[in-house]
C-alpha cells in the first residue's frame, strides 16, 4: 500500500526563486514522498536563469508549474520550511 505523500511548504522571507529552487531539489530527489508548494512570487526572467542554471549543473530539472498559495489559517502543512537570506529585517 503507498503512503500519502506528506505536505511540504516553502516560503521565502523575500518571495526570491529560493522557495522555487528548494522546492526543483526537494521534488527530483523524494517526488514520492512530498507534496510540495511554494508561497507565490514575482519572477524575473534573469532570476530563473540563474536558477536553471544551478539545476542543471545538478543535473535538476526546473518545476514547471509548481503548486502555489499564500500561507493561512485555513491550510495545514505537515512540514514548513522559512527560507532567509539574513536580510529579511532590512
Amino acid at each position: 500500500m503507498r503512503q500519502a505523500r506528506r505536505r511540504l511548504f516553502f516560503l521565502c522571507a523575500r518571495r526570491s526563486v529560493r522557495a522555487l529552487l528548494a522546492a526543483s531539489l526537494l521534488t527530483a530527489q523524494e517526488e514520492e514522498l512530498w507534496d510540495v508548494w511554494i508561497a507565490p512570487g514575482t519572477f524575473t526572467s534573469q532570476e530563473l536563469d540563474l536558477v536553471r542554471q544551478v539545476l542543471s549543473e545538478a543535473a535538476v530539472p526546473l518545476l514547471s508549474s509548481p503548486q502555489t498559495t499564500e500561507p493561512s489559517f485555513a491550510l495545514s502543512w505537515d512540514e514548513g520550511v522559512v527560507l532567509c537570506s539574513g536580510a529579511a529585517d532590512q
